[in-house]
């Protein structure tokens, strides 16, 4: 009996996923729990294995189209089994119509296929640009899976009718050796958010730098024992965060409309680069939590979301950020506000400054952005100046 495979809901608000990989091809044979293809959200990107075992009879989605949740992705059977379309529906030759392995609604009716293997020779999303640009698919070049037409193909189609038509008078701009690439859903998803975060809110930055002597040295001293080895200055920053933002009650807060919801437990978000775009993972119950506690569940929260692995629900529920770019050698920058917070911390490279005295010591500066609906500029200063002074007294 053949089996459709959905496409799985990840998370509560994700209504599509981006089909970015396909690691098993019609007529492999497989057993349950083997890897068939991998997706991405706005948030993360998860493999997605076989719930049963067989043979692989048709893609029914091309790499990078993005499917809606639900919706049939590739079909699983007996390798004899003849699939075949009739009105719209999948069905299996002298058989029933084919099995879904979830309850999602009826296959929809699929167009230009081959009945052989019941792959689509046009993808959704090459069909919708053709269509806006008024030309026929199925006179672009396939270069998809199993000869089918995709998104690349239809653009590559328009670049070519665009280069034949006739030349334009009193161009300004000439265009040569450019490649369109389209968003990924991640990318959209953080771009949606930070337009609404600057439109939103009432965005304000302070800035203010601290002697780092202290926690350089104690980090230093923690290198040289095993145990600590794995501390570094960013832990110690968001500990000390930890430790001062419960006395700031507006910037360990929500602010929902007319409403303040203030946290009594600091739930500390950080973000972290995974190279397909920025996560920001929280850890939960941060102000009861030791410094190498903070050090261990911040490592584990890093390698979950660059692996792809990171649970949805540790994506939200955050009272305030920590972004560290020091790493990059900046001196300073311009956080974004991450909504409903009221507040985030960037943190900067050390840089070195001289004494009145003539010495030089090590300094590093701290960016805070607050939401002054939520708060105004001497309680945002005060929080950033304790801040500053008790990393500068970090052995206390």
């Amino acid at each position: 009996m053949a089996n459709t495979v959905l496409m799985p809901q990840i998370g509560i608000s994700e209504d599509s996923a981006v089909l970015t990989a396909w690691h098993v091809q019609p007529g492999d044979t497989i057993q349950t729990g083997a890897k068939l293809f991998s997706l991405e959200t706005g948030k993360s990107a998860f493999d997605v294995e076989a719930e049963v075992s067989g043979t692989v009879l048709a893609h029914l989605a091309a790499e990078g189209d993005e499917v809606a949740v639900k919706a049939p992705v590739c079909i699983i059977g007996e390798a004899d089994e003849q699939l075949i379309i009739d009105n719209g529906q999948l069905t299996i030759k002298d058989d029933e119509p084919v099995k879904q392995t979830a309850s999602p609604p009826s296959v929809p009716p699929i167009v230009n296929c081959q009945l052989s293997t019941v792959n689509c020779l046009v993808s959704p999303r090459a069909r919708n640009l053709a269509e806006k640009n008024g030309i026929d698919p199925k006179l672009a070049i396939p270069t998809g899976p199993d000869g089918r037409v995709i998104e690349r193909d239809v653009r590559a189609l328009l670049d070519h009718e665009s280069s034949a038509a006739p030349p334009t008078v009193n161009c300004q701009l000439s265009i040569v050796n450019c490649q369109d690439l389209s968003l990924s859903v991640m990318r959209k998803t953080i771009a949606k958010a930070m337009m609404a975060s600057l439109l939103n809110t009432a965005q304000l930055t302070h800035t203010a730098s601290f002697d780092a002597s202290v926690i350089l040295e104690r980090r230093k001293r923690f290198k040289q024992d095993p145990e600590t080895s794995g501390i570094t200055l960013t832990d110690m920053i968001l500990y000390a965060v930890t430790r001062v933002l419960p006395d700031f009650p507006a910037l360990n807060a929500h602010l929902l409309g007319d409403v303040m919801r203030v946290f009594s437990d600091v739930h500390l978000a950080c973000a972290v680069d995974t190279g397909r775009g920025l996560m920001v993972p929280v850890i939960f119950g941060a102000s009861g939590k030791s410094l190498a506690e903070l050090s261990r569940e911040l490592k584990t929260l890093a390698e979950e979301c660059r692996s792809g692995t990171v649970a949805p629900e540790l994506l939200t529920g955050g009272s305030f950020t920590v972004s560290n770019l020091g790493q990059f050698g900046i001196e300073s920058f311009t956080p974004i506000l991450n909504p409903p917070q009221t507040g985030i911390l960037g943190v900067n490279t050390v840089t070195h400054r001289v004494r009145e005295d003539g010495s030089v010591y090590p300094c590093m500066t701290l960016s805070l952005t607050y939401d002054h609906r939520a708060l105004d500029g001497a309680p945002a200063s005060k929080f950033l100046q304790t801040l500053c002074q008790a990393l500068e007294r970090f052995e206390l």
